[in-house]
C-alpha cells in the first residue's frame, strides 16, 4: 500500500491531465478566473465522469439519512488538493493527526476547483454553488457542525453533514457526498471526521502535487503556498526559500503568526515547498513541536506549535474579513 506524498509528477502522467490540473487548481487571480469563466461563472461538466477506484458517490444508490451513533470516527484535517497518479483524478488528502494516516479522498473536478478556492481565500464576484450553501446555512440560522466520511461501499465514499438548526438539541443528519461536505466544512469551520474502518482500509493511491506555484497546504492552523512576485511585492519579501504563510488560525494565531509571515526553518530544515512543509510537520509525532523560524518585516522570529492528536475547530470564516482575496 502506497500513501506516501510524491514530490514530482509521474513520468507517464499524460497532458491531458496537465491540462486539467491547471484547469481544477488554477492559481489565485487570472489563472483561477479562467478556471471559473471570466464571470466568474461554474465551468461546464461533462454528462458522465468514470468513477476511479474509492471515488465518491455519484449515483442514487445512498444511505439513509441517519448515521449510527456508534460509529467510531477520528477527526481529521484536510491538507491539500492534487492528482492521484493511478486513477488520473483529482484528489483531496485529509491527515489523521493521532497516527499520521493520510487518506485520499478522490473528487470531481468542480469539486477540486471549490475546496482549492476556499484554501486560497477566494471570493468569488458572485457566489459559486458552495459559497451559496454556506449563506443559506448562516441566513437560516443553521450551524454546519461536522461532516463525516462514514462509509465506503463497492468502492464509494458516503458522508453525512451534521446540522443544528436554530436551538434545537437535536442534530440534523444530512447526506452528503464528501466532497461537497468537504467543500462546505472549509466554508463554515465545522470539523471533518473520518470513520475508522476507513482508516484501517486506505486504498492503494499515488498523490501527484500541482506545480510548486499552484501548491496550498494547510497545517497546523497555517495555509501556506509558494511565493508568488505579487506576494513578495505585497509583503516586501526577501529573495529566500521558504513558504508563504497566506492564513494563520487557532494555535498558529496564538503563536504570533499571520498572513504574510514568510516561513524560512522548520524543525531545522528549509521547507522550500507546501508539500514539503507538509512532510515536515506530518514526519513529527503527535504532541510533538513544530520550532518555525520565520521573517516579518524584514525581521527573524520563531516560534513552536504543538502537533495536535485532534485538531480545534476553526472559527467560523468571515467572507469578508481582510485578507482574503477577491477576484
Amino acid at each position: 500500500m502506497h500513501s506516501g506524498i510524491l514530490r514530482t509528477a509521474h513520468p507517464r502522467v499524460p497532458s491531458r491531465l496537465v491540462l486539467v490540473a491547471a484547469l481544477a487548481l488554477g492559481t489565485v487571480g487570472r489563472g483561477l478566473l479562467l478556471a471559473m469563466g471570466e464571470e466568474g461563472r461554474e465551468p461546464e461538466q461533462p454528462a458522465a465522469e468514470s468513477a476511479p477506484t474509492g471515488a465518491e458517490d455519484s449515483s442514487d444508490d445512498r444511505l439513509p439519512d441517519t448515521l449510527d451513533p456508534d460509529l467510531a470516527t477520528h477527526a481529521v484535517e484536510l491538507v491539500t488538493v492534487g492528482f492521484d497518479m493511478l486513477s488520473q483524478s483529482p484528489i483531496v488528502l485529509l491527515r489523521e493527526p493521532l497516527h499520521g494516516k493520510v487518506v485520499p479522498i478522490w473528487v470531481g473536478i468542480a469539486e477540486a476547483q471549490a475546496i482549492s478556492r476556499a484554501l486560497y481565500g477566494v471570493v468569488p464576484p458572485r457566489p459559486m454553488t458552495h459559497d451559496l450553501m454556506a449563506s443559506l446555512l448562516r441566513e437560516l440560522d443553521a450551524d454546519l457542525v461536522e461532516v463525516v466520511v462514514n462509509d465506503m461501499r463497492e468502492h464509494t465514499y458516503f458522508g453525512k453533514l451534521k446540522l443544528r438548526v436554530g436551538k434545537d438539541k437535536a442534530l440534523r443528519i444530512v447526506d452528503t457526498r464528501p466532497s461537497d461536505g468537504l467543500a462546505l466544512a472549509l466554508r463554515t469551520g465545522a470539523t471533518i471526521h473520518i470513520a475508522d474502518k476507513i482508516l484501517d482500509a486506505t486504498p492503494e493511491f499515488g498523490f501527484v502535487p500541482p506545480d510548486e506555484e499552484q501548491q496550498v497546504v494547510r497545517a497546523l492552523g497555517l495555509t501556506v503556498v509558494k511565493p508568488t512576485p505579487e506576494h513578495v511585492e505585497e509583503f516586501d519579501l526577501p529573495r529566500r526559500a521558504g513558504v508563504l504563510v497566506l492564513a494563520a488560525r487557532d494555535e498558529a494565531v496564538d503563536a504570533g503568526l499571520r498572513r504574510g509571515d514568510l516561513i524560512i526553518e522548520l524543525n531545522g530544515q528549509v521547507p522550500a515547498t507546501p508539500i514539503a512543509f507538509f512532510e515536515a510537520v506530518r514526519a513529527t509525532r503527535p504532541g510533538g513541536e513544530v520550532r518555525l523560524r520565520y521573517l516579518r518585516d524584514g525581521n527573524e522570529h520563531t516560534a513552536t506549535l504543538r502537533v495536535r492528536e485532534q485538531p480545534r475547530r476553526p472559527e467560523r470564516p468571515d467572507p469578508l474579513r481582510p485578507g482574503r482575496v477577491r477576484l
